[in-house]
């Protein structure tokens, strides 16, 4: 029997109706934290991507600029609700790194396709397309990825980790970091500025011409006398420094004991307070009556590197000499010393040059063995010691007295105008013709200060192309027929010299090609030197003159290059890069850059002559004109469809070219559209006005103040440019932006050129006036630089109105 309890139960509390008693009032909420860091990092990224999808496209509304417009606004929608804050913000970036990640994907398909398409298109420059492509690729990831693995990381269902706070701490040093030391670089970049003749470098000009009031009277020199090319060191009494005028000048006089003519450079650094036009004019008592070279030098400083590894652009090309203590190289000689393509920054890679080779420069200078002796390369801070870089007012004075202003190695004052764009014209024509020798073969490259000349590197394309050129406009506005002897002659030349070049394929005489050498025991011909040639001698036809055996012995020869060109067409339209001579097949595999526009060209002229004037020798009218077409429609819809087309083009040239010869008989809208969309992305690296560079730059064809644009990449896009012009012209559409784009290219080139002016110390031993160098700071000519420009010139200023003649037929319908 169980006891019962000591102690019974407490009764129960009694309940509470709820109604009773009013509920406990719960405490407010927090606000969610601001999250400093990603709202920062997504406002980066939003300017970032709304840039690339306003700017990078150059056709409006591609798939590129609705992927990259979305991630804007997505960054822009995170950095918003990250900074309010919102309770949103960890889903706006959790949404953004998924949308981040999927438009990685989608940019990295298209881009790696892309890449692998170029590279097997095009041989040689393919591939560096393809690799700048993948760097686009790295820039890519770099403002997708990172963000997208932090944002999955710390959303995906995990509780937020808070930022540490010297991680955050880190973060700004190093951003203060980063400012002062950008600072510190912007500040050390300005050199020190000396007095300059005139008292201001606006004043430069008229003092000299003070100066130079007694030019008439001095000596008159030998009849072959040298040039003023010298590459000693201008020797001063000390080193150029704030507060020291110091003026350089170049001139010829006699030596006292021989009587020799020779160059001389004297430093001329005037006493404080002393009159410097009175030094200056002292100084050209002992010149000759020839040309004359003033620098000036207006600032300097120590030299500095621009940044680890990059101590080879510490000097501006063509801008920039050089001292070491009392011994001062001026830029225009360092140009003559080609020192701007000296530097060789990957070893392996021994013919990628650009910037200078300070070693190279010391030694020029006077010193006898760099720094840290022969054996051992010196370190960047050892090569700099002692250096100063400087700049300069430069000057020229002519045979005839005249004072000009220079910029690098142009003058920078010329205007372009209907009379200097005829009489550069006509400069490059007179520099071609005076280029070849007895059995038609161009002077291949020239350096214009020694005038050593090369015929090494002879190409049947550039030879074939330079023929071209004489024939489409050195015959003037009165057309082939029209073309003055000494012209003809050369043309006669130069076909006679491609002629010889001629092999013919096994199993016949049907098909021929042009081999350089002709005793090639090649059993492959590539297209390229066939197809530019057979446009050579389609366009040539009508200056060979009349003789019937020799217009008979000339169509023979074009239908067998017509041939070959039409074997190499693929069934898709475009054309195999080579032939097989033994089987007389095509040979499939990438093609060379230019070699589809010149076959397209080719035939296009081919057609012109076919079903105006037919013979027998020559392929069927109808044949050519379905093979035209097939190309043009390969070219226009499936050679550039692909992912990176509406960012960037090859070197596409002469398929505008080829538009152009087509308006008379065989217009398609998607070909010549195809022509446009590419020259309207090369019209974006034209230089102008608003692109932040020096005013001698200006519609130059390149990428800013680092790497002076190329002189024939400038002429190409003319070329390119002005057939664009005629189609625009044919289709009725506006040109006033592309007459003021031409205007600013040809006068680009008008300033290139070298002319009496500018040739000051150019050789005498060979036509150097008229031609073009590779660049403004690199000096060798070679004749398709020559040619190129000129074709520009011509082409463009007959759109201009500059230049009288027509280079497009009349357009047929479309």
């Amino acid at each position: 029997m169980q006891a019962p309890a000591p102690d019974p139960p407490a009764p129960p509390e009694p309940l509470q109706a709820p109604f009773l008693e009013p509920a406990a009032t719960p405490a407010p909420a927090s606000p969610p934290p601001r999250r400093w860091p990603i709202g920062l990092l997504s406002l980066l990224h939003a300017p970032v991507f709304a840039w690339a999808a306003l700017t990078l496209p150059f056709r409006p509304w591609t798939a590129f600029a609705l992927v990259t417009s979305a991630l804007a606004l997505l960054h822009a929608a995170t950095a918003a609700l990250s900074l309010a804050p919102h309770p949103l913000a960890p889903r706006a970036f959790r949404v953004t790194s998924f949308c981040s990640l999927a438009a990685l994907a989608y940019l990295s398909f298209g881009l790696l396709s892309s890449a692998v398409y170029v590279a097997s298109l095009n041989r040689g420059l393919g591939t560096g397309i393809a690799a700048a492509l993948l760097a686009v690729w790295a820039v890519v990831a770099l403002f997708t990825l990172p963000f997208a693995c932090w944002g999955l990381a710390s959303t995906g269902g995990l509780r937020p980790r808070r930022r540490s706070a010297p991680a955050l701490a880190a973060l700004a040093a190093l951003a203060v970091f980063v400012a002062l030391s950008l600072g510190y670089r912007n500040r050390v970049a300005k050199a020190d500025v000396l007095p300059v003749l005139g008292g201001a470098p606006s004043g430069t000009g008229a003092a000299l011409r003070e100066a130079l009031s007694s030019f008439d009277a001095l000596p008159e020199p030998p009849a072959k006398a040298p040039s003023l090319m010298t590459t000693a060191p201008a020797a001063c009494a000390a080193p150029p420094a704030p507060g020291s005028p110091t003026l350089v000048l170049t001139h010829l006089a006699r030596d006292g004991g021989s009587g020799r003519v020779a160059a001389t450079t004297r430093c001329l650094q005037a006493a404080p307070g002393q009159d410097q036009v009175a030094t200056l004019r002292g100084a050209l008592a002992e010149a000759l009556r020839a040309p004359l070279k003033i620098d000036v030098i207006s600032a300097v400083q120590p030299l500095e590197s621009p940044g680890p590894g990059l101590v080879g652009l510490s000097l501006r090309p063509g801008l920039d000499g050089l001292c070491l203590a009392e011994r001062c190289l001026m830029p225009w000689q360092l140009i003559a010393l080609d020192a701007f393509n000296k530097n060789a920054p990957l070893a392996g890679v021994p013919d990628f040059r650009f910037g200078v080779d300070l070693a190279v420069l010391r030694r020029a200078l006077g010193e006898p063995a760099p720094p840290g002796g022969d054996h051992e390369p010196a370190g960047e801070g050892a090569l700099r010691s002692g250096l100063l870089r400087i700049e300069t007012l430069s000057y020229a004075v002519d045979r005839e007295g005249a004072l000009h202003l220079l910029s690098r190695i142009g003058e920078p004052g010329v205007p372009l105008t209907d009379e200097t764009a005829q009489h550069a014209a006509a400069a490059a024509e007179r520099y071609i013709l005076g280029a070849q020798r007895k059995d038609g073969m161009f002077r291949y490259i020239v350096d214009p200060f020694t005038g050593r000349a090369s015929f090494d590197g002879f190409s049947i394309a550039r030879q074939a192309g330079t023929t071209l050129a004489l024939c489409e406009l050195g015959a003037g506005p009165g057309g082939p027929e029209a073309a003055p002897a000494a012209l003809r002659k050369v043309v006669q030349r130069s076909l006679g010299l491609l002629a010889t070049l001629e092999r013919k394929a096994e199993g016949g005489d049907a098909i021929g090609t042009l081999v350089y050498p002709a005793d090639s025991r090649a059993t492959v011909a590539n297209l390229n030197p066939t197809a530019l040639g057979l446009v050579a001698f389609l366009s040539c036809r009508g200056v060979i003159g009349e003789a019937r055996e020799a217009r008979e012995a000339h169509d023979a020869l074009v239908g067998r290059l017509a041939r070959m060109v039409l074997a190499t067409q693929r069934d898709d339209g475009g054309f195999a890069p080579q032939l097989d001579l033994t089987r007389a097949t095509p040979v499939l595999g990438p093609t060379q850059l230019y070699e589809g526009g010149q076959s397209v060209l080719a035939l296009v002229l081919l057609e012109e002559l076919a079903a105006r004037d037919p013979r027998p020798e020559l392929p069927p009218a109808d044949v050519v004109r379905a093979a035209v077409d097939r190309a043009m429609d390969y070219y226009a819809n499936r050679y550039w469809d692909h992912f990176a087309s509406d960012f960037v083009y090859m070197e596409e040239n002469w398929h505008c070219l080829a538009a152009r010869a087509a308006l008379g008989r065989h217009r398609r809208d998607d070909y010549e559209r195809f022509c446009l969309d590419y020259v309207a992305f090369k019209s974006r690296l034209v230089l102008d006005e608003q692109s932040g560079v020096a005013p001698d730059l200006v519609g130059g064809y390149g990428f800013g103040n680092v790497l002076p644009p190329h002189n024939t990449a400038t002429a190409g896009f003319g070329e390119a440019l002005a057939a664009a012009m005629a189609l625009k012209e044919a289709r009725g559409m506006d040109l006033a932006a592309d007459r003021a784009l031409m205007e600013r290219v040809l006068g680009f080139l008008v300033r290139q050129q070298w002319s009496p002016a500018t040739c000051f110390a150019c050789s005498g031993d060979v036509v150097i006036e008229g031609g073009f160098s590779e660049s403004m700071a690199s000096p060798r000519i070679r004749i398709d630089y020559v040619q190129h420009a000129w074709a520009a010139l011509g082409h463009g200023g007959r759109m201009l109105g500059l230049v009288p003649g027509r280079s497009a037929p009349p357009a047929g319908p479309l």
